[in-house]
């Protein structure tokens, strides 16, 4: 008898690894984010290199991995779309100094009463902050511009994990849109020698 039931119980927790892997298996694809719908910055330089100073951090609080798409993705994207070479000297290096997701537990009612509430039980903090420098053939800087974005959302705690990963998608399009704004006025006001238009 206890061997029989030792062998149902192995099979319902194989039953439940797999209902387990098919729900993650179906976590709703998103489209590609992109920004060729962006006016393009044509510059005076030869190349265009990025680099990241930030590690991708995995522990609490940082869900950067958990997103459909990442703050860094988000930016390298834009500067691929965004970005035009139209020299024949110089480089342009854009330095991305922090790309960040972070989720905030809040605190909860967590009395009788509060059980029947559907209360705000996260915070997502979502960040960019890079700058855009031209090089000359000597690897003396230039010209610099530097631009911050930062959106944050929070969210009850019925929100399920598929709504979650769109309104973190959601999340990404702003941030970018509000990185896109403040770092085309800086190269508008500050790369004049170095712009195309």
């Amino acid at each position: 008898m206890i061997k029989f039931c030792k062998y149902h119980f192995f099979l319902l927790c194989i039953s439940f690894s797999l209902v387990s892997c098919q729900t993650v298996g179906k976590l709703e694809k998103f489209p590609t984010m992109t920004f060729t719908h962006l006016s393009k910055i044509r510059l005076l330089v030869r190349d265009i290199k990025i680099l990241e100073l930030q590690k991708n951090q995995i522990t609490p609080p940082y869900i950067t991995h958990q997103f459909p798409i990442s703050p860094a993705e988000a930016t390298r994207r834009w500067a691929k779309d965004k970005l035009q070479i139209g020299g024949k000297k110089n480089t342009a290096r854009l330095i991305i100094k922090i790309a960040e997701a972070k989720q905030i537990p809040l605190k909860i009612d967590k009395t009788f009463v509060g059980s029947f509430k559907n209360q705000q039980s996260d915070r997502y903090e979502t960040e960019i902050s890079a700058k855009l420098e031209i090089l000359n053939e000597k690897k003396e800087i230039k010209a610099v511009v530097e631009a911050k974005a930062e959106h944050f959302k929070t969210v009850s705690e019925a929100t399920s994990l598929s709504d979650r990963r769109k309104i973190w998608y959601n999340m990404i399009e702003v941030l970018m849109n509000e990185f896109n704004k403040e770092i085309d006025k800086n190269i508008n006001n500050n790369f004049q020698k170095y712009l195309i238009k």
